[in-house]
């Protein structure tokens, strides 16, 4: 019983690892901010830190940094990629539903906004695999 519970155990985060290793790499970005019509674009990268995976988001001559987890939501039936960071002094965050494209890249969608404030119209981003990335 033992061995089976450690063979679970070690299988449950290589998948976690494996998800991180997923989703890192150089994106392009479409996205409309919160509460706002306009839209942008730019590039984010995902990429590891130690044993935590950062974002460096670049849109127009604004370059932000935030950190991201795989994190569970709808009481956890969802595994969901977080990005969190400040941009002009307000926290947002990110909730992101990941998918491979046709070609086995992850394609990301994103609902972000401010923590604990109330809004009826979140931003949105979507994100690419950048194939032209270095």
């Amino acid at each position: 019983m033992f061995i089976i519970f450690m063979l679970l155990s070690s299988l449950s985060g290589a998948d976690e690892t494996g998800l991180s290793d997923f989703l890192v790499g150089k994106y392009l970005l479409i996205g409309k901010a919160p509460d706002s019509e306009a839209t942008y674009s730019g590039k984010l990268e995902i990429y590891r830190d130690k044993e935590k995976l950062k974002v460096l988001r670049k849109i127009g001559n604004m370059i932000v940094e935030g950190e991201a987890a795989i994190e569970y939501a709808l009481n956890g039936d969802a595994e969901v990629l977080r990005i969190r960071f400040t941009e002009d002094s307000k926290d947002y965050e990110e909730t992101c539903l990941f998918r491979p494209d046709l070609d086995n890249y992850a394609r990301i969608s994103c609902y972000w906004y401010q923590p604990g404030i109330n809004t009826d119209k979140p931003g949105m981003e979507a994100l690419f695999y950048d194939h032209t990335a270095n």
